[in-house]
């Protein structure tokens, strides 16, 4: 009997499927030979073409640079090699032409999910690295001088003095849209951005210390300024006040409050513009005569109350006269029609 090898453990996907079945090794096996050969003929004969159907498997180079976080805690190396929004990174892939990838601990931000299905992400247990991989050796060694650069200028460099640094910043801000051109204000006496104003060697400019109270600029007085205020600019004439007018008659016509105007204006309507009214003003009044208070009219008579009403017989004020009240009879007989108190003995 033959004897067959045991299958090795299964290994599933993330849906469920496995990947690892006897006819998936099988398929490798024979690839991997077929490759053997077609390399094995191209050294025999440079000529050889081989299948169109051939590919050539992919060979990944891969390799691991620590990130000494632990060391250095108060250094930012994730943000120094990923740089404002990865542009730094994309450039280092690009140049380079290998994938760099930051992983390890502390390589994600607390509460934010790796996977979508809950599994761990690949080397998430591992100390802070970069992990590169390309396609040749020489991408890899490339991209790996890159990082370790960067993580020597991170730990021997000042912040304030890294160029890698500050270049990330300016890029920052000018994807924020906070850029500055001149990071030091210009010197007041003569406009160099390279000192001071109270550090600077020329002779004191009177004329550039001047500022205008109307417009804000230097160089002039507010007497001299040609920019006027708000509100300076003269008496409006004749002709803006007309103008004026016409516009505002045509937007009621448009509303439909009111005939649109004429060409031909009023002699009256003219003779009151050219004294400097409009049609939003009012003619000012003749002053009115000093006359005497009006006379006192007399109060009108007060109105007579009508005599009060005789009170009712059932009220307690009248004057009429209760009959008497006769005490009931010992044998229970009625009074006599006389209303004559009787005795017990008869008249």
């Amino acid at each position: 009997s033959i004897c067959r090898s045991p299958s090795p453990e299964p290994i599933y996907s993330s849906d469920g499927k496995r990947l690892n079945t006897r006819e998936f090794r099988t398929r490798k096996r024979l690839e991997e030979q077929r490759h053997q050969l077609v390399m094995r003929m191209q050294c025999m004969n440079p000529e050889f073409k081989p299948p169109a159907d051939y590919k050539p498997p992919v060979i990944r180079v891969s390799d691991k640079v620590l990130i000494p976080q632990e060391e250095h805690p108060d250094i930012n190396f994730v943000g120094l090699l990923i740089g404002p929004r990865g542009n730094t990174l994309k450039a280092m892939e690009k140049e380079t032409g290998a994938k760099i990838i930051i992983r390890g601990k502390g390589s994600v931000k607390e509460g934010k999910v790796g996977r979508k299905d809950g599994q761990p992400l690949p080397g998430e247990d591992e100390p802070l690295h970069a992990f590169i991989t390309a396609g040749n050796p020489e991408c890899v060694k490339k991209a790996v001088d890159k990082i370790k650069e960067v993580i020597r200028q991170g730990i021997e460099v000042p912040e304030g003095h890294n160029d890698l640094r500050r270049m990330q910043l300016r890029e920052l801000a000018q994807l924020n849209g906070t850029l500055r051109e001149t990071d030091c204000p210009r010197c007041t006496n003569c406009g160099s951005t390279e000192h001071k104003s109270w550090l600077c060697p020329d002779k004191p400019n009177v004329t550039n210390n001047i500022v205008c109270s109307s417009c804000g600029g230097a160089g002039h007085i507010a007497k001299d300024c040609r920019s006027k205020r708000p509100g300076q600019g003269g008496p409006p004439t004749a002709d803006s006040q007309t103008k004026i007018d016409e516009e505002y008659m045509s937007l009621m016509a448009e509303l439909g409050e009111g005939p649109p105007p004429s060409k031909q204006i009023d002699p009256l309507v003219q003779a009151h513009l050219n004294r400097g009214y409009t049609l939003f003003d009012q003619r000012p009044a003749a002053p009115r005569a000093i006359t005497a208070p009006p006379p006192v009219q007399p109060a009108p008579p007060a109105a007579q109350v009508p005599p009060p009403m005789p009170p009712p017989p059932w009220s307690g004020n009248n004057q009429m006269p209760m009959p008497p009240v006769l005490p009931p009879l010992p044998n229970g007989q009625p009074p006599p029609p006389g209303g004559l108190p009787v005795g017990p003995s008869g008249p």
